[in-house]
């Protein structure tokens, strides 16, 4: 049994399902479809997150544990978690150096890799370009905004380049590419905060010159900086160029999109070994990817160079359907105002009958009823399938509209 700990742990221990193992879970919401499928879950306090997660993990059998979204930049907690269980994810030692923007802006650089300026240590926003201002913990997008011109520095910030293009994810399994979605950030339809990632669509096909470089990329940072497992690194494209980032250490939300487009379940190898008990090792096999009935291996396109592109992935439909190609999408919807969860939803389709971890969901991280949600805190995710990227997105900006409506007649 895995157990998974994070912020939300929905998303990973679904994941685990379509791979095979059980889980318990540590997170700060224990959404009723979190509960339906695991063996056993703790709510983390939110006034003691995340420093009760070693605690509140202690309860559970013996076994790897696997962290989500947010523990990366809390390090003593990865380190307490590997101290007694075997981790699923990257160690201290890595996260040391891929979440330090200037490191990782240094490595980019000296191989040849576009990626956003960053202003010295110490010193003031500069009075040309556009600049964001960026917490050092970052997580979700939360707590960046645009800087102004002569912005004290921060021991807590630093000051990266704004890009304008399209925000993207890769996903890379130790150094292989796994897929490519484009980020939905700060939407307005889903009331998100700017900058507050709310999203993915996906996959997405990119041009043989994205293609290679992203690949590059995966393969460097994988050797350079030591990432193993899954993990993602966000970038910003601008025509054929990929400006990376920042890169996500661990199981990121966009995973699942890649999943349940390409119909086969990513496993997360185990880690080295925890610090100070012995030599790294490199992980032993894990059984074979399941692969849902009827589905098809990802659809993987090489170049001349071998660079791989992941095309969203053919699936049957109905009957006369024929072959199609099948793109995920997933939005969190924020609340436009104070929300007292509803007792019943069309989110009650999810929670019936026994749960299938290949079943594209419509409503997933559900709250309890009578949850009170504060103006914009997440409320819950909404998934849609099309065979278009334009289709996906107005299906999911119509399911946002639909919640609009609902959630008027549940103000507190």
């Amino acid at each position: 049994m895995v157990g998974v700990v994070g912020t939300s742990a929905r998303a990973a221990v679904h994941s685990l399902a379509r791979a095979g193992f059980r889980a318990w879970a540590v997170d700060l919401f224990a959404d009723r479809d979190l509960k339906r499928t695991v063996a056993d879950c703790a709510v983390c306090p939110h006034d003691r997150y995340p420093d009760a997660i070693p605690t509140l993990a202690a309860q559970f059998p013996p076994g790897p544990v696997l962290y989500t979204g947010g523990l990366e930049n809390h390090p003593h907690i990865v380190a307490e978690l590997a101290r007694t269980r075997e981790l699923w994810g990257n160690p201290l030692e890595v996260l040391a150096r891929v979440r330090d923007p200037f490191a990782l802006a240094s490595a980019l650089t000296a191989a040849g890799l576009a990626t956003p300026k960053l202003v010295p240590t110490g010193e003031s926003c500069p009075p040309d370009g556009r600049w964001l201002r960026k917490p050092l913990r970052s997580g979700g997008g939360l707590g960046i905004r645009f800087a102004q011109s002569g912005d004290a520095p921060s021991p807590h910030h630093y000051f990266q380049e704004f890009i304008p293009g399209t925000p993207m994810s890769a996903i890379f399994v130790d150094g292989a590419l796994l897929g490519v979605t484009e980020q939905l950030i700060g939407e307005p339809w889903l009331h998100a905060p700017a900058f507050a990632y709310c999203g993915n669509i996906g996959p997405v096909t990119v041009d043989t010159q994205v293609a290679n470089t992203i690949t590059r990329l995966g393969q460097m940072l994988a050797a350079e900086m030591g990432l193993r497992g899954t993990w993602g690194l966000d970038f910003v494209l601008v025509g054929s160029v990929s400006f990376s980032l920042e890169v996500n250490p661990r199981y990121t939300a966009a995973v699942e999109v890649l999943e349940y487009a390409g119909g086969r379940a990513e496993p997360t190898p185990p880690s080295p070994l925890p610090e100070g008990k012995g030599e790294q090792r490199q992980p032993n096999p894990l059984p074979p990817f399941p692969k849902k009935e009827g589905g098809t291996e990802p659809n993987i396109q090489t170049t001349a160079s071998q660079a791989p592109v992941l095309s969203p992935s053919p699936f049957r439909g109905g009957a006369g359907e024929g072959l199609q190609t099948r793109i995920i999408g997933k939005a969190i919807y924020y609340a436009l105002h104070a929300i007292t969860f509803p007792p019943r939803g069309p989110w009650d389709a999810d929670l019936a009958g026994a749960f299938d971890p290949w079943r594209v969901p419509a409503f997933a991280d559900i709250p309890e009823p009578g949850s009170a949600i504060e103006t914009g805190w997440p409320v819950l995710t909404l998934f849609v399938t099309g065979t278009a990227h334009a289709e996906v997105r107005e299906r999911l900006q119509s399911r946002a509209a639909e919640l609009d409506r609902l959630f008027a007649e549940h103000s507190p």
